[in-house]
Parts: C-alpha cells; sequence; structure tokens
C-alpha cells in the first residue's frame, strides 16, 4: 500500500496530523504540502512535510499517487473543480472535510481514471495550525470512509477505492466506519454540528448578558459546555452552507426537548425533565462503553 508521495492539501491540525501519521506508519516515500506561502512555510519548519507540490501550485499535473485533501468544506470543493485537472490519472483523492454530500457531487468532476472517496476523522482539537498536528490525533477515532453518494450503489472500482482508504485510516490509527454520504450528514448535525451550535449559544446568552459575576462563578461544567463555543466561525460557515437542512432539523429536534422540560419547569411537573436525566444518562453510559471498548 506504500505511496510513491503523498500531497496534504491544507497542513493545518487535521493534514499536519495526516502527514505526520503517514510518515509514522511509512505509507509514503515522499509527503509534500499545499497550502498559503506562510502556512506550508511553518509546516516545511516543522517537518510536517517535506516540501510544496510546486505542480498542483503552478498548473502542472501533480505526481502524487495520493491527494489528502483537509481544506476547510468550501475549500476542498474549490479544490475540486478548479484543481481537479491536476491530479493524474490513476491517483486516489480522499478528504477530511465535515460534510460529504456537495464535496462528493463536486468531485464527480474528477477526470476520469481519477478515483475519489469521502472520508472524514472524527478528530480534532479547537487549536489550528500545524505546530498542533500529532501523529496520534486519529488513533482509536471513528472515521466516516463514504461508500456511496444517493441511491445507486458502489460500483467495484468505488468499493475498492474504499477499502483502500479504510487501510490507510487503519495504518493511521482510526477506526473506519463505512456510511452514505446522505447519512454521514444526517448523523454528524446531530453528534457534531448541532453540538457546536448548541455550545455557541450558550456562550452567547452569557456574553450578551454582560454580567461578569456569571464568569466568575463559573466552574468546569461551564467550560466544558463551551469549549467548542472557541471554534471558529471561518471553518463553521461552510459546514453550515453545506449542511444546512440537516443541521436545522436537528436544532429542531433539540429545540422540541428544550421546550417540553420549560414546559415541565413551568407546570411544576417534573417528572418529564427527570425521565429525560435517566434516559440521558442511560445514553451516555451506553456511549461512554462503546467507545471504551472501541479504543
Amino acid at each position: 500500500m506504500k505511496f510513491k508521495q503523498i500531497t496534504v492539501v491544507g497542513v493545518g491540525l487535521i493534514g499536519g496530523s495526516f502527514a505526520l501519521a503517514a510518515r509514522k506508519a511509512q505509507l509514503a516515500e515522499r509527503i509534500c504540502g499545499v497550502d498559503f506561502e506562510p502556512a506550508l512555510k511553518k509546516a516545511c519548519e516543522l517537518g510536517v512535510v517535506e516540501g510544496g507540490d510546486e505542480a498542483l501550485e503552478r498548473g502542472g499535473v501533480s505526481g502524487s499517487d495520493l491527494i489528502y485533501l483537509a481544506a476547510p468544506v468550501g475549500g476542498i470543493i474549490d479544490f475540486l473543480r478548479t484543481r481537479g485537472g491536476r491530479v493524474r490519472s490513476g491517483a486516489l483523492v480522499t478528504d477530511a472535510g465535515s460534510t460529504k454530500r456537495e464535496v462528493c457531487r463536486a468531485a464527480c468532476d474528477l477526470p476520469p481514471g481519477v478515483r475519489f472517496v469521502g472520508g472524514h476523522p472524527m478528530a480534532g482539537r479547537h487549536e489550528s495550525g500545524a505546530e498542533f498536528a500529532s501523529a496520534d490525533l486519529f488513533r482509536g477515532a471513528p472515521y466516516a470512509v463514504v461508500q456511496s453518494v444517493g441511491q445507486e450503489p458502489a460500483d467495484d472500482a468505488h468499493s475498492d477505492a474504499a477499502e483502500l482508504v479504510a487501510a490507510i485510516v487503519r495504518e493511521i490509527g482510526g477506526r473506519p466506519v463505512f456510511i452514505s454520504a446522505e447519512r454521514h450528514d444526517h448523523v454528524v448535525a446531530r453528534i457534531s454540528h448541532a453540538p457546536q451550535m448548541l455550545s455557541t449559544a450558550l456562550a452567547s446568552v452569557i456574553a450578551r448578558s454582560g454580567d461578569s459575576s456569571m464568569i466568575e462563578l463559573a466552574g468546569s461544567g461551564f467550560g466544558d459546555m463551551t469549549r467548542l463555543a472557541e471554534s471558529g466561525w471561518s471553518v463553521w460557515e461552510d459546514i453550515c452552507r453545506t449542511n444546512a437542512d440537516e443541521i436545522a432539523a436537528a436544532l429542531k429536534e433539540m429545540g422540541l426537548e428544550l421546550e417540553a422540560a420549560r414546559r415541565a419547569l413551568d407546570s411544576r411537573d417534573l417528572s418529564p425533565v427527570g425521565e429525560a436525566f435517566e434516559a440521558a444518562s442511560k445514553f451516555v453510559r451506553l456511549y461512554r462503553e462503546t467507545r471504551r471498548r472501541s479504543a
């Protein structure tokens, strides 16, 4: 499975971590990068990548046989549409974007002979930049591998490519989860995107109150709930645009749950709240046990 050359497009936290993990697993003879000049220079200085992919930057055909797209979702889509023609026939392209439907649709315009498999590592930190990259970032983490888009079953060529991406994921320590693009966007809206919106909403409510005593009294629970609110809009704008329908549906579901709790509190009949606490506690225990077993 060793590649002659891997190009990582976007050498920040995720892309940089993939480069380090791929080098640790000896997946390639050479790993190079594509990014804005300051970011690429930093990644080279840190030893994350060995240099730039000049062909991708200047209009030639890249010599890489694996292209890993780790830019924000909008950047991934733009690359597929504007620079996909610079990927050589026979190469494998995969991405790490947080939404999959629009990314996979854009990949349909890649040149014949170029294989594309959507991916999404469910790992990360709120920091960004190659300086925070780690070869162990993906270890034990679920990693979505897209088998199909729409209702059509995957053909043999795509299935083989998906199996290859899954093998790469295992080599870097991740746990591949095969899924369709549609199912992926439905699920992550509820386990990742809506939680981000809820964390942001909580922090915004406190910030807009202007009451500094709230910050003084806030403990670790508040810190846990608002950790995601540190995430930058520059990344999340693309996610919201490309998964708006599913995120809106997820927020509606959560809003109904919160509204039920509000009504119970108003009526002083707290039994529905107690039932919700019990169900949630049971679910979280199951989640933690499942994660422990799969680690």
